[in-house]
């Protein structure tokens, strides 16, 4: 009753901040990278709230796409696809600690091990679970060591119903195309594919992706690059950005020189300005950062962003802009999200990431 009175109150009540998801760019980007591998099979991946853009919406998205899973961090995530209808399969890649494994349903879902404390957790079910054994090729951050792989695989193997369907590790220095490093993982987890015979190989994420390109492996776990970046320049010149972040303006004010803006008066006016209140702050995903150095779009005109970003506003600089208006439409990310992250000196993926899941999504 309650979500059915909250569905209907959605679709008749109107927004102020607004997030648009294009599938049509997200299907130009997935598409471009299958034609970049047509060895392998391009799997979505959707953790992080599908980096910032909306769990459910873009794997109602991806799902037309038909890959052979949807890549998720966790079994929560998995469980929110599930219950939304999503019949894709879900891939987990992050930790999950091994005493919960008991209470969960491996129903259409494949799960990444560690360490040897999970494939043990898993095996004592004795249920029928697909796994794929991550390798730690040198990043050292998760995954079972090199010298402890054989080792994973006869434990493995001593559980009749785990079934190893993939192998993978991932990349530390994929973003330098020039890195020794990226060769020395690739030449050894080469090393270790030997020693097995499975489904699915997979070492390539978004920035791999526009390195690597082999026949023996056949997964690539595409992120970033879905949603319309890459680390490396070449490509992420043909993708197209999948979010659009939109909000109202909802006072305009008119501000004497002399006179500040925000918490702490960090703008004070060397002139007389005409400024707008947009109700979109840090909460939001406005990265307080941006404070007297970011801009939102008045149309085409970039107005500037005044005084410190607060919780739930912003103010922004709407001076020389005519037929500035009360309730006008200005866009916060639209296809500038790297120019974003160079001015908070951060990456797009946390730009994206901050975005508050309770922004409505809509997809268009």
């Amino acid at each position: 009753m309650l979500l059915e009175l909250r569905k209907k109150l959605q679709r008749k009540m109107k927004v102020l901040n607004t997030i648009e998801l294009s599938e049509k760019a997200l299907k130009h980007n997935y598409k471009y990278y299958k034609k970049l591998h047509p060895e392998s099979k391009v799997c979505p991946v959707l953790k992080s709230n599908a980096y910032g853009h909306g769990l459910i919406e873009i794997a109602k998205m991806c799902e037309k796409l038909s890959p052979p899973y949807l890549i998720v961090d966790s079994f929560y995530e998995a469980f929110e696809l599930k219950k939304a209808g999503v019949k894709t399969p879900c891939l987990i890649i992050g930790y999950t600690l091994p005493e919960n494994y008991k209470h969960m349903s491996f129903k259409n879902v494949a799960v990444t091990v560690l360490d040897l404390d999970t494939i043990k957790a898993l095996g004592k079910l004795r249920k029928r679970v697909k796994i794929h054994l991550k390798v730690d090729t040198g990043m050292h951050r998760q995954g079972v060591p090199i010298d402890k792989v054989d080792e994973a695989l006869d434990l493995i193997r001593s559980y009749k119903k785990l079934e190893l369907e993939g192998i993978c590790t991932h990349l530390a220095d994929a973003d330098n195309q020039k890195s020794n490093f990226t060769k020395d993982q690739v030449k050894k987890f080469k090393q270790i594919c030997k020693k097995v015979d499975v489904k699915w190989k997979h070492i390539s994420a978004t920035a791999g992706a526009g390195i690597i390109f082999s026949k023996e492996f056949n997964m690539i776990r595409l992120g970033l690059g879905l949603y319309g970046d890459s680390p490396i320049e070449k490509y992420a010149g043909n993708l197209k950005p999948v979010m659009r972040f939109s909000s109202t303006i909802i006072d305009i004010k008119k501000l004497k020189k002399g006179e500040s803006v925000s918490y702490g008066c960090t703008f004070t006016a060397k002139r007389d300005m005409k400024i707008g209140i947009v109700p979109a702050g840090y909460y939001e995903g406005v990265d307080r950062r941006l404070s007297n150095k970011g801009f939102m779009f008045y149309g085409n005109k970039k107005c500037r962003i005044l005084g410190t970003v607060c919780m739930n506003l912003s103010i922004i600089d709407l001076t020389g802009i005519k037929g500035a208006r009360k309730g006008a439409s200005v866009d916060f990310i639209r296809g500038n999200v790297r120019e974003i992250a160079e001015i908070c000196k951060t990456i797009t993926y946390v730009i994206w990431t901050h975005v508050a899941p309770t922004v409505r999504r809509i997809i268009k």
